[in-house]
């Protein structure tokens, strides 16, 4: 029982001692929870801008048509896509990745869509045959097919 009478002298001595310690290192445990606060904010919006919001394009339910148009009009490789293929292709279409860097050592990239030039060099890089080979004129065709009424 000698314990129970020493309980309330030893919490609010170890209340104190925390009480010093927070003062003492304020800033730094600001700096800490900001920069974590920040990191957790990042993380959220990636995972909303996954999940849909925020996006430019959105994937269509049915791409059967732009599929069709593709395979007519520019032809291979389109004409030999297997399922996986188009997924893919698709996949670099309308997802979202890390472009930029980290704004701060420690911090994870944002994602975002990739802006047309960027799916042109990404496109002409997978695909050399034809991406490699197209002018503006075929990029514009090329995206009014792919991306009617995603972006404006």
């Amino acid at each position: 029982m000698p314990f129970k009478k020493f309980l309330p002298r030893i919490s609010l001595f170890v209340a104190l001692l925390a009480l010093v310690i927070i003062i003492k290192y304020r800033e730094q445990i600001r700096q800490f929870s900001s920069f974590h606060l920040y990191k957790a904010r990042i993380h959220a919006d990636n995972f909303f801008y996954g999940a849909g919001q925020g996006k430019k394009r959105h994937k269509p339910v049915a791409l059967l048509q732009k599929e069709t148009e593709l395979q007519l009009y520019v032809g291979e490789p389109f004409r030999s896509f297997r399922k996986s293929d188009w997924r893919e292709f698709w996949e670099i279409i309308y997802g979202a990745y890390p472009m930029e860097p980290p704004e701060r050592p420690g911090l994870p990239r944002r994602v975002r869509q990739m802006d047309r030039g960027e799916l042109a060099y990404e496109l002409a890089s997978r695909y050399p045959q034809p991406f490699a080979y197209f002018t503006p004129e075929h990029w514009k065709m090329f995206f009014s097919i792919i991306l009617k009424q995603d972006e404006s």
